[in-house]
């Protein structure tokens, strides 16, 4: 950005110097040294303007950018976190032996298309394979976290992954008539979801989730780990060779 800036301010000046320059020998024949004395001052004032402008522009652009961030920690793919499942939704056999933990954000596109890849994999592993859901709202998502109050008020009366699916589904288009309207179609009582979803009662889960992400390297959404292990690919061919990895130490 700062370049352009320069070369299009070198450009403009550019332009008035070659027209004073062009103009100069019909001012020197006009008014001799006078001329002459008055050009070389505009010169001089546009010199002395353009070093002003591009100190400006440099100072403005280390205010704008700020210190250097520092490079985000490599990935510890062959590290075991202890991931809690707490009070998080499950979907899958109970007992089963491998667990995906998917941190999520019901607004986040890329989560949204892991889906199918995901309910094809727990349709692969019936019994051998459970999912945790874990909240994981983004702060530029404006719907993000009420979209988790949502799932988590559709809990409460037995119906998360239904509201999981239809708030995936739209996850382009959510609003809070949005969430009552999918309450209606997956038939809860509508004043106890109202009420739920108005309330601050999931404020303190879906803090925990965030922070446990936080504590376990999520930085991005979706996030996933197959019992404890940071997933590296999302595709259906990653989760089961994964998954056939786990199930063969069992």
């Amino acid at each position: 950005m700062k370049y352009f800036m320069r070369l299009a301010l070198s450009v403009i000046i550019a332009l008035i110097l070659t027209a004073a320059a062009f103009n100069a020998p019909e001012s020197f024949a006009a008014e001799g040294k006078k001329a002459s004395a008055d050009i070389q001052s505009t010169l001089n004032e546009i010199q002395k303007t353009q070093k002003e402008i591009l100190q400006k522009l440099d100072a403005l652009e280390k205010k704008v950018s700020g210190p250097a961030q520092p490079p985000r920690p490599a990935v510890d793919y062959s590290k075991v976190y202890t991931i809690p499942i707490g009070n998080s939704p499950v979907k899958g056999d109970k007992h089963a032996p491998v667990i995906i933990a998917e941190f999520s954000d019901f607004q986040c596109p890329y989560c949204a298309q892991l889906q199918s890849t995901i309910k094809e994999v727990l349709k692969a592993y019936p019994k051998e394979v459970k999912l945790v859901f874990k909240q994981y709202p983004l702060s530029f998502h404006p719907q993000a976290r009420n979209a988790s109050k949502a799932s988590l008020a559709a809990e409460e009366q037995g119906k998360f992954w239904e509201m999981h699916d239809l708030i995936f589904e739209n996850f382009s288009k959510l609003s809070e008539d949005k969430f009552k309207e999918f309450a209606g179609k997956i038939g809860l009582n509508m004043e106890k979801f109202i009420a739920d979803y108005a309330s601050s009662k999931y404020d303190i889960q879906i803090q925990q989730d965030i922070t446990l992400g936080n504590n376990v390297g999520v930085t991005g959404t979706p996030t996933l780990f197959i019992n404890g292990k940071r997933m590296q690919g999302r595709s259906v061919d990653d989760f089961k060779a994964t998954i056939d990895g786990e199930l063969k130490r069992k």
